[in-house]
């Protein structure tokens, strides 16, 4: 599906051929993410991905480059991941050079105007206001500090208002030099390709300079022998919560089993955790299950917004859930239906060349190989019953449990208990 090769500057090319389609994602994959920073810069990944699109020496403006784009009907957008930063224009596969060369411009000589970063950070602070105003979505940054604690891993991808409004050009180039080389990307073309795209690819990334590989500090686990639990006192109208524990690495075989296990606990509406939270006793609109992995460390999570006055009693359940799997073994059936939901989910979204772009790229990045398709889903088809309740006994420890809620709550007791 897939093919790799390498410029002479050493940056990696893949390119996921698909003729029948008319679009093409144009994508580059930086290994740069906010794990990468130190206090002081903490925001700075972030922060350098909005400045690449303010300006480059061919395309010396913010308003040029969305006027090129949209004048072709492109979409354009970039991520900051806190392990991978990625920069993507979607075109009509007719539009590719246009995508490389805008791309390839602001990558490689990107003005960083002293000016327009001053302006810039009114934008990223009134992003990150939003974000706070938004339940739903800070609670996730409030429970990373609370599991992975005063590590890079645990701060805010954004930064904060403090280290946004402090930074410098200067500072912006420090840290391209760290991380922006050649050897630490892949360029990736999904969709409709043209028969010269190598040719494509040296004309417009083979400039890139060389620089630094800056490797982030592993991460150091937790002893945990006690719940965690932190309340963010806000006046909401539902309760925001999430109920997380360690989980496996993307280097850990055992991440495919805790794949399944979240699979058969909270994704779809047929899962345990939908049927008895939400349709069995209406305590939430939405609830769900995560395994999130990083390179060296995971997390296993249950998602909810429970109503307020029941938010007890929805932890309870979703508590008795947890050591239900762990102490019951899930049934065939169960596990054949999870598969099969992987199965069909990736194929879903494996229909866009966005999702294959992104996916290709932060693959190769993190791991300088791809585990194809047909790898990812031989793994999740070995998962057995006894892997399952394997991974469930060494993840489900009430006693590793992190709580965080976020809602017009004060004390902790009431939560410590339901924990105990």
């Amino acid at each position: 599906m897939h093919k790799i090769s390498s410029l002479p500057n050493g940056l990696t090319l893949i390119t996921v051929d698909l003729p029948y389609l008319d679009s093409l994602t144009t994508l580059v994959e930086v290994g740069a993410g906010s794990r990468y920073e130190t206090k002081n810069i903490n925001g700075i990944s972030h922060f350098l991905e909005h400045m690449f699109f303010k300006g480059s020496k061919k395309y010396p403006s913010a308003e040029q480059i969305s006027f090129l784009i949209d004048g072709v009907g492109a979409v354009n957008n970039a991520f900051t991941h806190k392990e991978f930063t990625g920069y993507w224009i979607k075109s009509a596969s007719k539009h590719i050079e246009l995508a490389c060369d805008i791309i390839s411009s602001m990558i490689k000589e990107s003005l960083l105007s002293p000016e327009e970063i001053e302006r810039e950070k009114g934008v990223i602070v009134e992003e990150l206001r939003m974000v706070r105003d938004d339940p739903s979505r800070f609670i996730w940054d409030l429970y990373e500090r609370l599991q992975f604690g005063d590590q890079p891993l645990g701060w805010d991808l954004g930064g904060s208002e403090k280290t946004i409004n402090s930074f410098k050009r200067e500072d912006f180039i420090k840290y391209m030099e760290s991380l922006y080389s050649p050897k630490n990307m892949a360029l990736v073309f999904a969709g409709k390709l043209p028969k010269n795209i190598d040719s494509l690819a040296k004309k417009y990334f083979s400039g890139l300079p060389q620089r630094k590989m800056h490797l982030f500090k592993p991460f150091q686990k937790i002893k945990q022998k006690s719940p965690k639990i932190n309340i963010f006192f806000k006046k909401t109208d539902q309760a925001n919560v999430i109920l997380g524990m360690d989980g496996y690495s993307r280097y850990d075989k055992k991440r495919y089993a805790a794949g399944i296990l979240s699979s058969i606990l909270g994704e779809g509406m047929s899962s345990r955790l939908f049927i008895q939270v939400r349709e069995r006793r209406g305590l939430a609109y939405h609830v769900g299950c995560n395994h999130g992995f990083y390179s060296d460390t995971g997390s296993f999570t249950v998602y909810a917004g429970l109503k307020l006055e029941k938010v007890t009693d929805g932890l309870q359940v979703i508590v008795a859930e947890l050591k239900r799997i762990r102490d019951e073994k899930v049934t065939e059936t169960e596990l054949k239906k999870a598969k099969d939901m992987v199965r069909g989910r990736l194929a879903i979204r494996s229909e866009s060349t966005n999702f294959l772009a992104e996916y290709f790229g932060f693959n190769f990045v993190l791991d300088r190989k791809i585990e194809s398709f047909e790898e990812y889903l031989e793994n999740i088809d070995r998962v057995s019953v006894e892997d399952i309740m394997e991974v469930a006994k060494e993840l489900i420890h009430p006693e590793r449990f992190n709580l965080q809620v976020v809602g017009p709550f004060k004390e902790k007791t009431v939560f410590e208990k339901i924990l105990k």
